[in-house]
């Protein structure tokens, strides 16, 4: 998984700093992981997207790993390959089954419908099981 990072110099204003962007990563539940370099330097902060409150915390001296978004409230920092936009040409056929698709899951949450294509896959898994050692177990019988 790509990452988002953000290097500041190991100085107490930027410890504060530190403190302030994990709690607000906190306060949203998304992950961060806050390490300090081998010569304790610098700070290291890594998320899948960071969150920063205050964009002149970005000044010249930090080192970034990614790209700034504004959101309305903050600054989000995303990795850089994250994003890429594909253009596909499918075909009518293709177009209309994946329309089904998305009107079947749309009002699912994304949990629900893992969990839905995993008792799918299971229940598909053991009947070719199930079909599989029918043959085999009559013959035994016979």
């Amino acid at each position: 998984m790509e990452l988002a990072v953000i290097t500041l110099e190991n100085t107490v204003t930027n410890q504060e700093r530190s403190r302030q962007i994990r709690d607000l990563h906190k306060k949203k539940g998304q992950p961060l992981a806050i390490r300090f370099s081998e010569e304790l330097t610098h700070i290291i902060l890594e998320a899948p997207c960071l969150y920063i409150r205050h964009h002149e915390w970005l000044d010249e001296a930090v080192v970034i790993e990614g790209t700034i978004k504004k959101s309305a409230e903050y600054y989000e920092l995303h990795p850089r390959t994250k994003g890429k936009t594909v253009n596909l040409h499918l075909d009518s056929e293709l177009v209309a089954e994946l329309e089904l698709i998305r009107s079947l899951v749309s009002s699912k949450t994304q949990q629900e419908v893992l969990r839905e294509l995993f008792v799918r896959g299971m229940r598909s898994y053991l009947a070719e099981k199930e079909a599989a050692n029918s043959p085999i177990s009559a013959n035994k019988e016979r």
